[in-house]
């Protein structure tokens, strides 16, 4: 089975959205905060269930995520055959692999995260970084929502995707739906999330759905903590320690 869980846990990126002159823009911040992109050293840890069907059928995956100043770190508890595997997203987009027997982490390169289900993860972490500003902002609406609808490019050839849209409510600025797309203009895949959680005295996000040509992946979040976590955690040169960075399948 191929590690589905892949950089999945990236949604909880902490880098701000910013407009073209640098201004931050209160609501993308405030929907950031939504999905966990929390500032200063306060960080989010929560558990994930991850179901994927596609050509290849239906697989299912259980992992423990971890989001602190713009690093997020992430170990898978099931299935059984990648119990134990760990995943490092940086601020600077750059991510990190590390499983039993493994001397040192690999590199995740930028074509690995266009495919693959190392790119379903890498949707938030590309999507929501100062790599992208803010092109226009218009209005719209989103499953019967007024919102604004945020067309962000990339400021370089590094980023993963030349553009993006992203859908945000007016009311309770809520980010509710994203588009990818590539330097050709093709929409590569999607994403809804919704905000069932609570956490941060506001709604938290509870699921995300991506889809794109060729399968469908529900990442369901619970257990949601917020607090500071030890710097060790993401270090990528301590990836294969014996510290205990996942909470154990009973604290599920």
């Amino acid at each position: 089975m191929r590690p589905v869980p892949l950089a999945l846990f990236f949604a909880l990126t902490a880098a701000p959205l910013c407009r073209g002159d640098n201004a931050p823009d209160a609501a993308l911040l405030a929907a950031e905060k939504a999905r966990g992109v929390l500032t200063g050293d306060t960080g989010v840890r929560w558990s994930v269930d991850v179901v994927g069907k596609g050509a290849e059928g239906t697989k299912t995956a259980h992992f423990d995520a971890t989001s602190q100043n713009g690093k997020i770190f992430a170990e898978v508890l099931e299935p059984e055959e990648a119990k134990g595997r760990r995943y490092i997203a940086e601020a600077d987009g750059s991510m990190w692999f590390w499983k039993p027997g493994l001397s040192r982490p690999v590199s995740v390169s930028k074509r690995q995260r266009l495919s693959g289900d190392a790119a379903i993860g890498d949707i938030a972490s590309t999507s929501f970084v100062e790599g992208y500003k803010v092109e226009s902002a218009e209005p719209g609406e989103v499953n019967g929502e007024a919102a604004t609808i945020y067309t962000m490019k990339a400021n370089s050839l590094g980023d993963t995707y030349k553009q993006i849209k992203y859908w945000v409510t007016k009311k309770g600025s809520l980010g509710k739906k994203a588009e990818f797309y590539a330097t050709s203009g093709t929409l590569l895949r999607s994403a809804t999330m919704q905000y069932d959680n609570q956490a941060g005295g506001g709604p938290f996000l509870s699921r995300m759905t991506i889809v794109d040509s060729s399968r469908t992946i529900t990442l369901t979040f619970g257990d949601v903590e917020i607090g500071k976590f030890p710097a060790d955690l993401f270090d990528r040169n301590k990836m294969g320690g014996n510290v205990q960075r996942a909470r154990t399948k009973g604290n599920r």
